[in-house]
């Protein structure tokens, strides 16, 4: 009798511990759900927030209207368009600025363009300004799950300026292939390194501006330091089962005619929603920190006018499904 209750003792505390490390597992899984959704959350308000003024963004988008100008004149002839009429997607639209650039690139004889961004109220403005007879905007979040509607509606996906701010990219490139239909494709354009990371990253580190900056790195492009991005870019892209795909890390250059256009296109973008009188301050130290870093190269001109150099690398990328 007493070999038997020690048997049953011994299994007792043998279930007990697998039951407490089970519960345990439940719990650390529980935990890094909850942390990921907590980081997935502050890159969704970020962006949004510099969509919360997209008047001012639209004022002060030239740079990415000017790429999204040189990337559709230099790689557009890769998109393989029907003569039936073809759906497109513009993913990350803001304003819609970029996606009324897009469309003059388009057929004529195209039947669908639908432009998303997380941003309600960029979508509101969008809609306000550039939606016709065959162009509507609506509020999607490209790393979430996709409207069953909309999964493999699409012969052609677009993006300008807007995957950057993906934290979970994988997530996202899955998305854009279930968006396309067998046989479609995609240009996207996204920032890979950048100057005003690296300014951001500096004035993080100070007292005085550590406060507004904190989480800066959900704010930078996951490709700003990464050695070869673009070959990381395309061994994702392969793993999820794009074809023909070809990345290419584009050097490119902007010309800011003067130091108050650099504020106002900083100020478009920037997700830490200053007050007036602390941007301006934290403008003035971000112009020096920038100088003394050689991010910007100033040319002065015969009448005393100053133009700032400004380069930066942006991932271009062309596929197939």
């Amino acid at each position: 009798m007493y070999t038997v209750l020690l048997h049953y003792v011994r299994l007792f505390y043998a279930y007990k511990y697998v039951y407490e490390q089970f519960i345990q597992s439940i719990q650390f899984t529980s935990l890094i759900v909850v942390h990921f959704e907590f980081i997935k959350d502050q890159c969704q308000r970020k962006y949004t927030t510099t969509m919360n003024h997209p008047d001012m963004y639209n004022i002060s988008n030239a740079i990415q209207k000017k790429a999204a100008i040189q990337c559709l004149d230099e790689f557009g002839k890769k998109i393989n368009w029907s003569n039936n009429g073809d759906n497109a997607v513009d993913l990350g639209c803001g304003d819609g600025s970029v996606t009324n650039i897009l469309k003059k690139y388009m057929p004529r004889n195209y039947r669908k363009l639908v432009a998303c961004d997380i941003s309600e109220k960029a979508v509101k403005y969008a809609n306000e300004h550039h939606s016709d007879e065959n162009t509507s905007f609506r509020v999607l979040d490209i790393e979430g799950e996709l409207p069953e509607e909309m999964r493999g509606e699409f012969n052609h996906v677009f993006s300008f300026y807007a995957l950057h701010w993906i934290h979970d990219q994988e997530k996202a490139f899955r998305n854009i292939y279930s968006l396309l239909s067998d046989g479609g494709d995609c240009l996207l354009t996204f920032l890979g390194y950048m100057p005003c990371y690296s300014v951001y990253s500096v004035l993080s580190r100070c007292n005085k501006w550590e406060s507004w900056l904190k989480d800066i790195d959900l704010f930078i492009s996951p490709y700003h330091t990464m050695q070869d991005p673009d070959i990381k870019v395309k061994e994702m892209m392969e793993e999820i089962g794009f074809r023909n795909i070809n990345v290419t890390c584009k050097e490119m250059l902007y010309v800011f005619d003067s130091v108050e256009a650099i504020k106002n296109t900083v100020k478009a973008i920037e997700p830490f929603d200053m007050p007036k009188d602390v941007y301006e301050d934290f403008m003035q130290d971000y112009y020096a920190v920038a100088q003394e870093l050689g991010l910007m190269e100033i040319n002065n001109n015969n009448v005393g006018e100053s133009s700032i150099n400004c380069s930066y690398c942006l991932l271009v990328v062309c596929a197939s499904k």
